[in-house]
């Protein structure tokens, strides 16, 4: 679809014929693919065969055993791991203490200890401390997830101490 007028495809699950695809990408030849998953065996095989960035999410230990499989997969390809950015979604709970921020989550919420070890939450100084320990472990981009998105004076707090 990116370089033919009308694309066709003959697979084994799925037919398209006379697709088009308008305006075309300037890039050459197609955009950069971002494929986003942590499955060890099979996603991050794909990602280092034919994506140009990733996104994978979990822990600060998960997101560290996915980039090293990530790694491990480029090495088995012959793919430069440098070449692929590396980015992570999160949620984040932002608060004036940490207290203040995990209380945003529900005490009685199933998982909630795998939900804070998987978000940005805590005050400033905790986020930052959590954004450089990704940053250490080779993550270059950190998309957040707000759940409280509407609370705009959480998200002027945000901007005014995360922000520079």
């Amino acid at each position: 679809m990116w370089t033919q007028e009308e694309a066709v495809f003959e697979g084994n699950y799925y037919q398209v014929r006379g697709a088009i695809n308008q305006p075309k990408s300037v890039q050459k030849p197609h955009i950069p693919l971002l494929i986003g998953g942590g499955g060890e065996q099979i996603t991050l095989k794909l990602v280092a065969q034919y994506g140009n960035a990733c996104n994978v999410s979990g822990s600060l230990e998960t997101i560290q055993r996915k980039l090293d499989a990530l790694k491990k997969h480029c090495e088995t390809v012959g793919r430069d791991y440098e070449q692929i950015h590396r980015t992570v979604t999160l949620s984040c709970m932002i608060g004036e203490t940490d207290e203040q921020a995990e209380a945003k989550i529900p005490t009685n919420l199933p998982g909630r200890a795998a939900i804070l070890a998987s978000s940005l939450v805590g005050s400033p100084d905790t986020l930052r401390k959590r954004l450089a320990k990704l940053e250490e472990i080779g993550v270059q981009e950190v998309i957040l997830r707000f759940p409280d998105v509407l609370n705009l004076d959480m998200l002027r707090f945000f901007a005014r101490e995360l922000i520079v």
